[in-house]
């Protein structure tokens, strides 16, 4: 189940209009609050995991950040094998991966030391094509649907 946020600012401007005016009369453009279904943030003891490409290869020198209130806190990179490690972060982050050739990869993921997180759960991030929006990275806590998702790409050719 998704977080439901409303379009605020620049960015929903125009699914705004065109959404007024596909309820309002034709030309007009008014203000209407649409909802979007959001991942949930991911909740994590320790943050580490590892980053791939499409077909499961590991990406190597990949920048992995976490983001607060617009400013990068933590900043990393990935190591040969794709892997990453943030010790000593805890908080709200925006979790994002950039590196050149693929699509940005973000989620929102809490950092936190109670019993009631994931734990150690690692994460697993899967990069589009750099011609497609983040909408085709994935950021997941679950090997299988990782797994799920190498199995598809690798039937597709990017």
């Amino acid at each position: 189940m998704g977080v439901r946020l409303g379009i605020a600012g620049q960015r929903g401007f125009w699914l705004r209009c065109f959404l007024g005016a596909a309820l309002a009369a034709p030309g007009a453009c008014p203000v209407v609050h649409a909802q979007l279904d959001l991942p949930r943030a991911i909740h994590v003891v320790h943050l580490h995991g590892v980053v791939v490409n499409p077909k499961g290869q590991p990406v190597a020198g990949a920048d992995v950040s976490l983001v607060k209130d617009d400013r990068v806190a933590y900043a990393t990179h990935t190591d040969a094998a794709g892997r990453f490690d943030f010790e000593h972060a805890e908080g709200h982050y925006v979790f994002r991966v950039k590196t050149p050739g693929y699509a940005e990869a973000a989620r929102d993921v809490v950092v936190e030391f109670e019993i009631s997180a994931l734990g150690r759960k690692q994460l697993y991030v899967v990069l589009g094509p750099g011609a497609c929006s983040d909408d085709c990275s994935s950021v997941l806590t679950s090997k299988k649907e990782f797994q799920q998702i190498i199995r598809r790409n690798t039937r597709h050719s990017y």
